[in-house]
């Protein structure tokens, strides 16, 4: 398969007069804005103004190395870089008014240049956006779309207004958020600007939160824009802007890969068009993430995605690579957002994998009277663990096997169920449902090996009845960090650790140490009920509370 670079040997000796400009260099344009220019003195000078040869040719002297400012393929890029700086085409190009601002405090990452066949800044010009880099405040500005219109996309539009001052008229482009930059950018300008637009490119970009971004600015740019996307698109699929020219490409990357732009496939000098369209399981996460958004309060969201990003950053962290490199600890921080003491943080983030995989089922359960009734008292939490420990005395070898057996059969049914009633809607339309149906059917493959294969529930059971093990022992360890009596927080602090100690031990443990095991977890349940019930009678609360 060709790519973009392909695309510059096949073009590069033949200059915009020759041939005009085309999707395939707005392609090429929005991927070279990329390249880290900050350390040319005379590019960053006011005015400055140089060739992308003569940028090349000066980090090499600078001894400095083709960057990329993206966490992907940067040996691809180089390849692409000095490929254009050796044609004619792309080599001539003139770059001006390069800008680029990092403002960790206030989340702003925003970078631009203008590419433009003559010097001076006359004629035509290409207005290039760069998408996101590996700051952790550039992904916390992605975000930032979702509940209020972003300092970079005001930057974006006061950044083409100037260059409007200089060149007759722009195309404006971008990749990921410098798609949605380029839309916004234009669609705000008043008509005597907005008439000098030739074009504008979002390459799998994202578009705009209705409440941000009205849709009649969305139609007042559609019939100069085009949209481009790969396959398995996300980025650019989240708030999908309503553009009529759009075209859904092949790349030779997999899944989320596909984002990056030198993987975008090119036949003959234009798109490589994907006939079947974007990717099942893409379509879907797009789906989840779209209602996750819309099923979340717009305050919510703001306070979730502030407290999550600020987490990552927390200890001078400005890069995902420095917080990659923290290991675990880095992810501690995130697992206190969304588990912590904040009830609407973390309903904001059960919400996402609800609306991903249940399609909202989840949520639904929650508004229902007897689960908010259960959540409200703490009498009817202990009741609840003391039957759970009866049982387990009860049945104490089957227990377990018998939780987990109908866990399984429960979950399978539902999919099945949940994805027949979708396929039915849709005239039994399987292509817009081999997600679900996939899911249906590796529920139902895992439950019947579960069932035949000798020692499989065992393996199957041990996992998931150590998970909620270890969900009693972080919800001891929550009860313990709210109250205020030592003697219950000692209390819930032994029953975290007892419960964590049963959670590790079962995941290594023979089966036929089931019957001991299973009898310690059924005292342990009985006492945890007992202390929420004495708990819950000390402080005089009601089972039923309005």
């Amino acid at each position: 398969m060709d790519n973009i670079t392909d695309y510059v040997r096949w073009v590069g000796g033949t200059g915009f007069e020759g041939r005009p400009f085309s999707r395939v260099d707005n392609i090429v344009l929005s991927q070279l804005c990329y390249l880290d220019l900050k350390d040319i003195p005379e590019i960053n000078e006011p005015g400055g103004e140089m060739t992308l040869k003569d940028c090349v040719t000066s980090l090499t002297n600078l001894g400095l190395s083709i960057r990329k400012m993206a966490p992907d393929d940067s040996e691809r890029f180089t390849r692409l870089v000095r490929t254009c700086a050796s044609s004619k085409r792309f080599g001539s190009l003139y770059i001006s008014s390069f800008t680029d601002v990092l403002n960790e405090e206030d989340a702003i990452q925003f970078s631009a240049m203008t590419f433009s066949p003559n010097p001076g800044a006359k004629g035509w010009g290409f207005v290039a956006f760069r998408g996101t880099d590996s700051t952790i405040a550039g992904w916390k500005e992605d975000f930032m779309t979702s509940f209020t219109l972003t300092s970079s996309q005001k930057m974006a539009e006061e950044y083409v207004r100037a260059r409007l001052e200089s060149f007759d008229t722009l195309l404006v482009g971008g990749h990921s958020k410098g798609g949605n930059l380029a839309v916004y950018s234009a669609a705000v300008l008043p008509d005597e600007l907005f008439d000098r637009i030739e074009h504008v490119y979002t390459n799998d970009g994202p578009g705009f939160c209705d409440e941000v971004l009205g849709k009649d600015l969305i139609k007042r740019v559609n019939p100069k824009a085009t949209r481009i996307i790969p396959q398995f698109t996300v980025v650019g699929s989240v708030f999908a802007p309503d553009i009529d020219d759009s075209y859904v490409i092949k790349t030779d990357r997999q899944m989320i890969e596909q984002h990056e732009l030198c993987s975008w496939g090119i036949d003959h000098g234009d798109l490589l068009i994907a006939p079947e369209g974007i990717d099942p399981l893409a379509a879907k996460i797009n789906s989840g993430i779209d209602h996750w958004v819309y099923s979340v309060d717009i305050e919510e969201r703001k306070r979730f995605i502030n407290a999550f990003f600020d987490s990552m950053s927390e200890g001078g962290t400005q890069t995902l690579e420095d917080f990659a490199s923290q290991g675990t600890k880095g992810w501690e921080r995130i697992l206190k957002v969304v588990m912590g003491d904040d009830e609407g943080l973390r309903n904001a983030a059960a919400a996402l994998p609800d609306q991903l995989f249940l399609d909202g089922a989840g949520k639904k359960v929650a508004r229902t009277s007897i689960y908010r009734q259960f959540r409200k008292s703490d009498m009817a939490k202990g009741l609840g663990m003391i039957l759970a420990g009866l049982c387990i005395f009860l049945i104490p070898e089957g227990f377990m096997f018998l939780l987990v057996g109908m866990l399984l059969v429960v979950a399978t049914i539902v999919s099945i169920y949940l994805t027949v009633k979708k396929m039915k809607k849709n005239n039994w339309n399987l292509q817009k449902h081999v997600v679900d149906a996939t899911i249906s059917s590796a529920l139902v493959a895992t439950t019947v090996i579960t069932f035949v294969k000798e020692g499989a529930l065992f393996v199957m059971a041990s996992g998931i009845f150590a998970a909620l093990l270890f969900a009693c022992a972080y919800n001891g360890m929550a009860r313990a960090k709210k109250t205020s009596n030592r003697t219950y927080d000692v209390l819930c602090v032994i029953m975290a650790a007892l419960y964590a100690i049963s959670g590790i031990y079962i995941l290594f443990a023979p089966e036929n140490t089931l019957l001991m095991y299973m009898l310690i977890v059924g005292g342990l349940a009985v006492c945890d009920g007992i202390v929420r019930v004495i708990r819950a009678y000390s402080n005089r609360r009601r089972w039923y509370s309005k």
